[in-house]
């Protein structure tokens, strides 16, 4: 159970003389479920970022959006870089920069945490709408953003709590439709923009920079006085919280749903594409033209 099996294309170019390559198996390195995913929404917490949750905790995390409205946060089973701490060389590891050699960091993916597959780790907005997209922050550690069925979209952030284990609270509740929100995305590198497409064919941009910068102002202020052996302070509640407010909307961006959305890497683009068939791209820049 679990295998896949890949065969060779059959149009595939041939040499002459050459025989067909075998059928390969393929099994996943890891399968699991999750009691009421709805396995339409699926997102990475960045590895790379700052680590704000236990010292125990070692796994990249993967998060599921579900039907009952919750987030669940599980381990991968795949070892995650901890700040603070290099593991260049042969023991690289996922998120980890160090390692000079391409092939370490190839051999970072064969690195397991030793912990199961599919344990939460936490559980987050449960008894609302269905999830129906979800984006983590790209430099706020432990900050995502949700779209769920009834239009609506909330902003998770999180620190470790006193049990030094994860202690989501929702700082943002955002009502831009009374239509499913299936596609979200903030904006790259820098997540300085929230995009957000319904089924009613519009696209809504939300500004959030505020938080970013407060964020990294508070972080700068304290590097200097943490202790590096120390696990990174947890980020403060004000900054994630910082006033969010929607700079642009498209009315008609697509004649039908808006199904996908992905940010250009320079942070003045967005491409979407809907169920009219079309692919568009905006400039960011001044709003959504």
């Amino acid at each position: 159970e679990g295998d896949v099996d890949v065969r060779p294309d059959a149009d595939a170019d041939v040499d002459a003389g050459e025989t067909p390559s075998k059928p390969r198996f393929v099994r996943p390195r890891a399968e699991f479920r999750v009691p009421n995913a709805t396995g339409t929404t699926l997102a990475i917490r960045p590895p790379r970022l700052g680590n704000y949750y236990s010292n125990a905790e070692t796994d990249v995390l993967l998060a599921l959006g579900c039907a009952d409205g919750s987030v669940a946060l599980c381990k991968t089973g795949i070892l995650a870089a901890r700040p603070g701490r290099p593991s260049g060389g042969a023991a690289g590891v996922v998120g980890d920069t160090s390692s000079a050699s391409s092939t370490q960091r190839r051999q970072s993916l064969q690195i397991m945490s030793g912990s199961t597959p599919g344990d939460i780790v936490a559980s987050i907005g449960e008894g609302h709408a269905c999830v129906m997209s979800l984006d983590f922050h790209p430099t706020l550690p432990n900050t995502f953003a949700v779209g769920r069925k009834d239009g609506t979209v909330d902003i998770y952030s999180s620190s470790h709590g006193d049990d030094d284990r994860l202690a989501f609270r929702r700082v943002h509740h955002l009502v831009p439709s009374h239509h499913p929100i299936r596609a979200l995305t903030y904006s790259r590198p820098d997540g300085a923009l929230l995009f957000a497409g319904d089924d009613d064919g519009k696209v809504f941009s939300f500004d959030v920079s505020i938080a970013s910068a407060a964020f990294a102002a508070s972080s700068s202020s304290s590097a200097g006085a943490s202790d590096a052996s120390a696990p990174p302070p947890s980020p403060p509640w004000a900054s994630i919280a910082a006033p969010v407010k929607l700079v642009a909307c498209a009315l008609t961006a697509h004649r039908g749903w808006v199904m996908h959305m992905a940010p250009f890497p320079d942070g003045r683009r967005l491409a979407t594409c809907g169920s009219d068939g079309a692919v568009k791209v905006w400039d960011c820049g001044k709003g959504l033209g």
